[in-house]
């Protein structure tokens, strides 16, 4: 494992080993508020099988602060490099009895590996993409917790997009129990799923994808390759949310 000097030191080494990190109160309880209740605006009219809206950034300034959001962007560009953009930022609502529950990666599986071929523990697997979600409730087993598979970032392997999964060198599926206004960092490869909601209660998130510069963004969950985010909201944007957002100066 390739050690760093960085501030975040520690949670980079987990990042790598585990393939998440979670940040404790990333968010105050007023912010977390206000963005509860513009995602669950978004979802106004929408029917409970809807999970999905976005860009969340075109819905108002405390969504376009959270694209730059001090500590986890930081953090991030740490491991996508300064030059790295969004990819898509959706507001999430998962209503009783509905979830992303099949076990996946995001967008596409990068180092697919021989069954019989592991990676050399030496080996740090580099990282294209990665998730952020912000918790705006408490969250509890009854209201569907984001599920993870520890070190499963390393498996190459193809799921085969069920709701039940194999353990990956003895770990299992493992609930990321957190409370309103934290959030989870990871790198896309790894193994997760949002376990059904039990609850009565809906259970919103705020999810922003991450990705090297390369890759083309998705803006939504709908294919936006050619998507210009709005005047209004690039205006207002410092230099490093401008870029975020895919406002680029230069090409390389």
């Amino acid at each position: 494992m390739i050690k760093s000097e960085s501030k975040y030191a520690e949670q980079l080494e987990q990042l790598h080993r585990d393939g998440y990190v979670v940040f404790r109160n990333a968010l105050d309880p007023a912010t977390t508020a206000a963005i509860k209740s513009g995602i669950a605006q978004a979802f106004e009219g929408k029917g409970p099988e809807v999970m999905l809206q976005g860009p969340m950034f075109e819905r108002g300034e405390v969504f376009e602060q959270l694209v730059d959001q001090p500590g986890i962007i930081d953090f991030i560009e740490e491991v996508l490099g300064p030059d790295c953009q969004l990819s898509s930022m959706n507001g999430m609502r998962t209503m009783k009895n509905n979830a992303v529950s099949k076990w996946h990666v995001d967008e596409a599986l990068f180092f697919p590996l021989p069954d019989d071929v592991e990676l050399d523990t030496r080996i740090q697997m580099p990282v294209y993409l990665m998730n952020a979600l912000y918790y705006l409730d408490d969250i509890t087993e009854e209201l569907g917790p984001t599920q993870v598979v520890r070190g499963s970032h390393r498996a190459g392997k193809h799921l085969q997009f069920t709701e039940e999964i194999e353990d990956y060198k003895g770990e299992g599926p493992q609930s990321i129990l957190v409370n309103a206004g934290d959030c989870l960092v990871f790198n896309s490869q790894l193994w997760h799923r949002g376990a059904p909601n039990l609850s009565d209660s809906p259970r919103y998130v705020q999810q922003i994808i991450y990705r090297k510069k390369f890759i083309v963004p998705h803006m939504s969950h709908d294919v936006n390759a050619s998507y210009k985010p709005p005047s209004d909201v690039v205006e207002r944007a410092n230099d490093r949310r401008r870029r975020l957002l895919g406002v680029n100066r230069q090409i390389f």
